[in-house]
């Protein structure tokens, strides 16, 4: 297929595609869907809209002041990780997955998808840094010197390089294996599963450790916004690698042939989400939190989110939540916000609504 196609001489049978490499997506048609899940998607997804600079950083900035060295460490290591792999995942997407969709509402997808991760994801970084660093740009500049950041950032980025290679040269008209490019998109697939599902969650839980303990309740709420965006994102990542190989018999192949390749590169993740965990608390822990619990909380993450792709965890894992405390910021219906939280975070989750009730709206 044409990567890119601005011929719209063709009409286009979205209803008989598959997800990838089955024709350019031309006329963006919504009236009805090959898959209306995706869809649904992206609705939620745009229910859940909100804006960092909504939640004030006042009392965050005093908490940094009166840190301990450790306390320190932690928070900028973790806050200045999650910048580098967002910088990632927002361009991602959109740069290489979105020239081999076939479906108007997995390209509407791919959109939205780095448009959170950039637009506001990303940016809640800069907001968290911006007013609570006295100099900003120095705490960024410490991303390019901290090489457990860039070590993990390649190891993620080498698969969606390796796929965007392949397009760029089918877009050249390079003759290309479509077998090659199919597996290419299979492993870029497996490697933003594992950054949504793992490298993001060890992440916010040690973010959100800081609240358990009545300290960055303001990033606190950043993140808890973050994480809801982010279960979503794993969500429907884990439903378009279980169905693109209902849909498409070469996958099928490709699943097989890769096994022992995909679950590697989980395992590497895995391996570098527990160095990290002692990176994060060489100086010192949090109340509730230190490498062991948070080493505990990779195993009990990757059984249960492998799982969920069909892959069998074959490492010890622990049976409960080592850390579960982190389960009500998972579960919206049993958040609360801490008491010293003066925003309110919930009102923008879930406000698309499938119907009205003119009859409750008020007379103007």
């Amino acid at each position: 297929m044409s990567i890119h196609s601005y011929d719209l001489s063709n009409n286009p049978n979205y209803l008989g595609r598959k997800m990838f490499l089955d024709g350019a997506v031309t006329v963006q048609r919504f009236e009805e869907y090959r898959y209306p899940k995706i869809a649904k998607f992206e609705e939620i997804q745009k229910g859940f809209f909100w804006v960092p600079e909504e939640i004030s950083l006042t009392r965050d900035k005093m908490d940094h002041k009166d840190a301990s060295e450790s306390i320190k460490h932690i928070f900028t290591s973790n806050l200045l990780r999650q910048t580098a792999l967002d910088s990632i995942q927002g361009r991602a997407p959109v740069q290489i997955f979105s020239p081999v969709v076939s479906l108007p509402e997995l390209e509407s997808l791919v959109l939205i998808w780095s448009m959170f991760e950039t637009n506001i994801h990303s940016k809640s970084y800069s907001h968290i840094i911006r007013n609570i660093y006295n100099v900003p740009k120095d705490e960024f500049n410490k991303i390019h010197d901290t090489g457990e950041i860039i070590s993990m950032a390649a190891n993620v980025g080498r698969y969606y390089d390796a796929l965007h290679k392949i397009n760029c040269q089918v877009e050249l008209g390079m003759n290309v294996d479509r077998m090659i490019h199919k597996r290419a998109i299979w492993m870029a697939l497996h490697a933003s599963y594992a950054l949504e599902s793992l490298r993001f969650m060890v992440s916010f839980a040690t973010s959100l450790a800081m609240v358990e303990n009545q300290i960055y309740t303001g990033n606190g709420n950043i993140i808890s916004l973050i994480l809801q965006d982010e279960l979503l994102h794993t969500e429907w990542t884990a439903w378009i690698i279980n169905n693109v190989v209902k849909e498409d018999v070469d996958f099928v192949t490709i699943a097989q042939e890769s096994k022992d390749e995909v679950y590697k590169l989980y395992m590497d993740v895995i391996r570098e989400e527990k160095q990290w965990a002692a990176y994060l608390f060489q100086k010192g822990v949090v109340i509730g939190l230190n490498t062991e619990i948070l080493m505990d909380f990779v195993d009990w993450t990757a059984f249960n989110r492998l799982k969920d792709i069909n892959i069998r965890y074959n490492e010890p894992y622990p049976k409960n939540n080592p850390i579960p405390w982190f389960n009500k910021y998972v579960n919206l219906n049993t958040r609360q916000p801490a008491l010293q939280e003066m925003e309110n975070t919930s009102y923008l989750i879930g406000v698309m609504s499938d119907s009205i009730n003119y009859n409750e709206l008020p007379i103007l």
